[in-house]
């Protein structure tokens, strides 16, 4: 029960360790970042000082600006005793509290343009405080969301007042803004809760992978000496008359196999765990060639360490392959010392291998582990990519057309009335299905996706999928035609499954010319149901294929009428592919069009 209860203590230890030190490096990096937040907030300022100058209270706006540039500057100033603390460890919360504060008093203060300077005559100039004050709320998550309180707050305090004002101020386009504003509020703060996410497992990985490290080196640096001592003492036994003894009780149960050898490399002795660990019995070992426990490919290596030893170098821990007599190969590291008679004349070889699998193993999961950070972070800068470009687009878009049919609408006829409302619907669209592929993303991200498979008809299924995009497609003239076999039936998730056709059937007439036309068939193989989209666009060249799938590399290109895209669906649909037990490859050729083959398991 004791016994228990220690472990219980030391894995709960190790856990508040780990923890701990998320923590402080949490912390370090929120006011790293801070530092250029706070340049930020003054440029942002000042620039709405100028800008609102002529239409809103001088004193007002002067009186505002002031204490923005105060609260930055006290701000700054924590950020600067930060750096200069002694120690993270000591006091690392009252830095946390007063972080939080600051943001709140701050927030504070951004939202007081909704009430206090809210120019009442002038609605182009009402649309341009959302434009000063939604990117830095979208910048606040960037910079605050290793620590969830500061980023929550700040976005709360910062874009909340602006909905409420646009409902205050009502009609139809303010309460579309209102509405919109809403929901950049939940998208920031669901892409928040991914980045902290993302940035707790990389900062465990990091501190994961340096423990492991120290491990290591421990255990490489105890090997070592075992290997010396145990090579002290074989070398310091006396022989006679160039016979070996026969080894000591020390020899014989060493806990590394080892052997003695005559100058030619051949077995004249070896201790117990030799003969347990190769598997061989010791008549089948005696007088055999030490190659018998090295594979074929190695026998020249062995001859070269020979050489080395008999020249009177030391061959210590080189690292080898060797096997036993099921077959099976070790990886291990071996050390070689010439034995000498009292005239020192060399008659013999000791030769130590110790078992480096564990090692090796551990080699892995650090690689592994490294991946998973590298992928981590990738996501991580693939996530800050769309926040801050890719996702304002559409929005400047909304708000530039809707801002130009409230001010020229009378001026406008029908036809450019319905330019500007094309131009928000698709702007309005595109920002849709961006959200659409980064919430879903995300979820994969956090394993919140479940894969419930079950029969479908396939031909129905891609009817499904395509339909939502037809209308682009007519909008083109591009014929889409399903050939898929009708009587077709697997086993799938459906709306995984939906989700990655619509989106490569979407990539397809994204990059296809007016009048092309884009097939999609189906080939049954023995254990499998193969998929094809195939188009007449304008190809890929095969060093863009070779990173079409890799979140890490940014290949996005605009269409073929100028469609934007962020370089996310492809991304989402191997990631879905894969979880249906599928894969995705591609053939294409440039200026002739592509083939995706998708091939799922029946």
């Amino acid at each position: 029960m004791k016994k228990n209860e220690l472990i219980d203590k030391s894995v709960t230890k190790e856990i508040t360790n780990i923890d701990q030190k998320v923590r402080n490096a949490q912390v370090q990096l929120l006011y790293e970042q801070t530092k250029t937040g706070l340049i930020g907030v003054l440029i942002v300022a000042l620039t709405a000082c100028v800008v609102f100058w002529q239409v809103v209270p001088q004193w007002k706006l002067s009186l505002w600006t002031g204490i923005t540039v105060l609260l930055t500057l006290i701000r700054g100033g924590v950020v600067f005793a930060f750096q200069r603390r002694e120690s993270l460890t000591s006091n690392i919360d009252r830095w946390a509290s007063l972080h939080v504060i600051g943001v709140v008093a701050s927030g504070l203060l951004w939202s007081i343009p909704f009430i206090f300077l809210w120019p009442p005559e002038h609605s182009v100039f009402q649309l341009v405080w959302p434009l000063f004050i939604l990117p830095l709320s979208a910048a606040a998550v960037v910079t605050y969301y290793t620590w969830t309180p500061s980023y929550v707050l700040f976005l709360v305090l910062t874009a909340l007042p602006i909905s409420l004002r646009f409902f205050f101020e009502g009609g139809g386009l303010y309460y579309i803004m209102g509405f919109l504003t809403l929901f950049f509020i939940a998208v920031l703060l669901r892409a928040g809760k991914v980045m902290h996410a993302a940035s707790v497992r990389s900062f465990e990985f990091g501190i994961r992978n340096e423990a492991l490290n120290i491990e290591l080196n421990e255990g490489i640096s105890i090997r070592e000496q075992l290997n010396l001592r145990l090579q002290q003492e074989i070398v310091e036994r006396k022989l006679v008359e160039n016979e070996i003894k026969k080894l000591s009780k020390v020899f014989l149960e060493g806990t590394n196999p080892t052997f003695i050898e005559d100058i030619n490399g051949h077995i004249l002795e070896m201790n117990n765990e030799a003969v347990n660990f190769y598997g061989f019995s010791r008549e089948e070992l005696v007088g055999k060639s030490m190659k018998l426990l090295v594979p074929d490919e190695k026998h020249e290596k062995i001859d070269e360490l020979i050489k080395l030893c008999l020249e009177g170098k030391l061959v210590r821990d080189v690292e080898g392959l060797q096997r036993k007599k099921d077959g099976s190969k070790i990886p291990v590291l071996m050390t070689l010392s010439l034995l000498t008679d009292e005239e020192n004349n060399p008659f013999a070889i000791s030769s130590i291998s110790s078992d480096i699998t564990e090692q090796k193993n551990i080699e892995k999961e650090l690689t592994k582990s490294k991946a998973a950070a590298e992928s981590a972070n990738a996501a991580k800068d693939k996530f800050f990519k769309i926040i801050s470009h890719d996702l304002r687009g559409p929005f400047n878009t909304i708000i530039g057309f809707s801002n130009l049919l409230n001010e020229e609408y009378d001026s406008f006829d029908d036809l450019r009335r319905k330019d500007c409302i094309q131009h928000i619907n698709m702007s309005s669209t595109n920002a849709y299905n961006l959200l659409e592929n980064l919430l879903a993303w995300a979820r994969t991200q956090t394993d919140e996706i479940t894969i419930n498979k079950e029969e479908l008809n396939l031909k129905k299924l891609v009817e499904t999928a395509i339909s939502t995009a037809l209308l682009l497609a007519d909008s083109k003239n591009i014929s889409v035609i399903n050939n898929v076999q009708p009587e077709l039936i697997l086993s799938i998730d459906k709306n995984t499954a939906l989700t990655f056709i619509r989106n490569i059937v979407n990539n397809a007439i994204k990059f296809t010319h007016k009048g092309g036309h884009i097939t999609i068939d189906s080939h049954v193989n023995e254990d499998s149901i193969s998929l094809h989209i195939t188009d007449t666009g304008v190809g890929i060249s095969p060093e863009v294929i070779d990173q079409l799938f890799q979140i890490g590399k940014d290949i996005s290109t605009n269409g073929t009428n100028n469609e934007k895209g962020t370089g996310l669906g492809l991304i989402l649909c191997k990631e879905f592919i894969e979880r249906n037990g599928g894969s995705i490859s591609v053939k294409s050729k440039v200026n002739k069009g592509s083939e995706f083959i998708i091939v799922l398991p029946r």
